[in-house]
C-alpha cells in the first residue's frame, strides 16, 4: 500500500520541539509524527476496539 501524503501546518515552535525529539530518538520528523499518531490509533482501539477500514 502506498503511504498517504498529508500537508500539515504546524507552528514553528512546535515544529522545532519535534525536531529534537526525532533526533532523539533516531528519526525523521516525518516518521516522529507517523509514530505518535501509530500510538494514539493504538490507545483509541484497545479502549474502543479494532477500527474497521476498507482496504
Amino acid at each position: 500500500m502506498e503511504p498517504a501524503r498529508f500537508s500539515l501546518r504546524i507552528h514553528p515552535i512546535i515544529m522545532k520541539k519535534m525536531k529534537v525529539i526525532a533526533e532523539n530518538n533516531g528519526r525523521s520528523v516525518n516518521k516522529e509524527i507517523e509514530q505518535i499518531l501509530k500510538w494514539v490509533v493504538d490507545d483509541y482501539e484497545n479502549q474502543k476496539g479494532k477500527i474497521k477500514i476498507d482496504d
